[in-house]
């Protein structure tokens, strides 16, 4: 019965290696978002929602600091913190003034 239970528990085991070896702590599939950049590249709050994310890379949003910016990343193991693979700084675009409708004061 004790060989039984062994038998179990180190085929249970060996199972479960190549499990905890794939888990590198970051999700897999890599998401983007747009959103300021805080002025110490540790943090990120985004457009859509307004949340504010930890940037576990910082070197990655090099000279990019308080800029609005693109950003390609993957979940990290911790809440609310990302591991950025890749950023973009985008330009804003403002109208200057409405073509659409000719009777609108210029």
């Amino acid at each position: 019965m004790m060989k039984c239970i062994l038998l179990f528990l180190s085929v249970l085991f060996l199972a479960a290696i190549p499990v905890v070896a794939q888990d590198d702590g970051h999700s897999k599939k890599p998401l983007t978002a747009t959103g300021t950049i805080s002025q110490d590249r540790e943090t990120f709050v985004c457009d859509k929602d307004h949340k504010t994310l930890k940037v576990s890379n910082p070197a990655a949003l090099r000279d990019m600091e308080g800029q609005h910016a693109k950003l390609t990343y993957r979940l990290s193991s911790a809440p609310d913190e990302i591991f950025v693979t890749s950023a973009a700084t985008v330009q804003d675009q403002t109208v200057a003034h409405n073509s659409a409708n000719p009777a609108a004061p210029k």
